[in-house]
């Protein structure tokens, strides 16, 4: 073979490789790109749920006679004192929206690889991790949690003395196990969103695709079943004491909110708890009703709105179907266990703070459910265009 020949076949070959570049390092990337979400969705979700689990059992002494221990989330001890934060007196409504925000940026977390929405997100999610180790942190390293007797003050009526003595649980320890995964998923998806400079340049993954004919009914329904949901589940009663009134859309009392009856679904659940070790696996349920008066509902809430916008800026994909249809299942979910709570406030009011008469069911229950039934259909209608367009490319 001649030089010439030579030559021409070693360009072919460059020009073959640069033509069809190595499979292999493109199939990774993409596949590190989700491992790293699916850490940050995971340890969001499971730190989420840990910060309404018991992190100390706080036992009581007046006298020299030990009280019944209680169970103590980081929301009873910021919001009572028991715990602090430097001079920060957190609302506990900020505790509660704290607590969800890392579930509602983990959708956005799944973004294109060059979209600046998701890189501002992978921003917010790392300080979000920040602040919810300094949580941690803070709530380990209280004198509270020690095991040693801490002073109370101002002591109770009738007494000379008083202390408060408490040891971490079980919600603690997960909470802290949670904060591994999140930090592996924050230093991997920050490194990649500074390589790419997504933070600084707009890039165009975010264009508008073209909308097909089956999205547009399909959009439709699952924004007006997100409307007619929020109205049940928001402003409608689901249950009323002493109403004489049919349960229909316009002759219902306005009652208790889903939010109570929700509590009520919860505590019911928590009933009769005797925990009396910090290592007791039942902790693990001891879910705080707590959670119903804000979390749950800036959780729900909010994602519904993230899911109204994706439909309205046609960010309909496949990734968006499947967070759609987990807002679903733990919207019905919780929906089911708020209609149990209307079942035990009807039977018992008094167990659960409410005030004593014949409470009845109210509409909100079914306009709930109505809203639910046409958003799922709307989801359906939407996933089959996302897996045809899918299947097209």
């Amino acid at each position: 073979m001649s030089d010439a020949q030579e030559t021409t076949v070693q360009s072919d070959d460059r020009a073959s490789l640069v033509a069809n570049p190595p499979v292999t390092s493109h199939a990774a990337r993409p596949s590190t790109g989700r491992m790293i979400r699916l850490l940050a969705t995971v340890g969001a979700l499971v730190f989420g749920y840990a910060v309404w689990l018991p992190w100390a059992i706080i036992t009581t002494t007046i006298d020299g006679k030990p009280l019944r221990s209680v169970l103590v989330d980081p929301a009873v001890a910021i919001t009572s004192s028991l715990v602090r934060v430097g001079d920060l007196s957190l609302s506990p409504f900020v505790l509660a929206a704290f607590s969800m925000l890392g579930l509602l940026l983990a959708p956005l977390l799944w973004r294109p690889a060059d979209s600046l929405l998701g890189a501002i997100a992978s921003h917010l999610f790392g300080l979000w991790v920040i602040f919810a180790t300094i949580l941690v942190v803070v709530f380990g390293i209280s004198p509270l949690v020690s095991g040693t007797a801490q002073p109370v003050s101002p002591l109770p009526p009738d007494s000379t003395s008083a202390t408060r003595t408490g040891m971490l649980a079980l919600g603690f320890w997960v909470a802290a196990v949670a904060l591994v995964p999140l930090w592996i998923a924050v230093i991997g998806l920050l490194v990649s969103e500074w390589r790419r400079h997504a933070f600084w340049h707009l890039p165009g993954g975010d264009s508008d695709a073209p909308r097909s004919l089956i999205q547009l009914p399909g959009g439709a329904a699952l924004n007006l079943g997100l409307i007619i949901w929020a109205v049940g589940f928001f402003s409608v009663g689901w249950a009323a004491l002493n109403c004489s009134q049919t349960p229909l859309l316009s002759g219902s009392c306005q009652g208790i909110p889903a939010s109570s009856a929700l509590f009520a679904g919860l505590a019911q659940m928590n009933d009769n708890p005797a925990i009396t070790s910090t290592t007791d696996p039942r902790i693990l349920l001891l879910l705080d009703p707590g959670i119903t008066r804000y979390a749950i509902g800036t959780l729900l809430g909010v994602g519904a709105l993230l899911i109204f916008l994706g439909v309205w800026l046609r960010a309909v994909t496949r990734v968006f179907c499947i967070w759609t249809t987990l807002w679903l299942l733990a919207t019905v979910s919780l929906a089911g266990i708020a209609i149990w709570g209307v079942g035990a406030i009807i039977a018992f009011p008094g167990r659960y703070a409410f005030p004593p008469g014949v409470w009845t069911a109210q509409s909100g229950i079914y306009i709930t459910l109505l809203g639910l039934i046409i958003a799922l259909v709307g989801l359906a209608t939407l996933s089959v265009a996302a897996l045809r367009r899918k299947a097209v490319e």
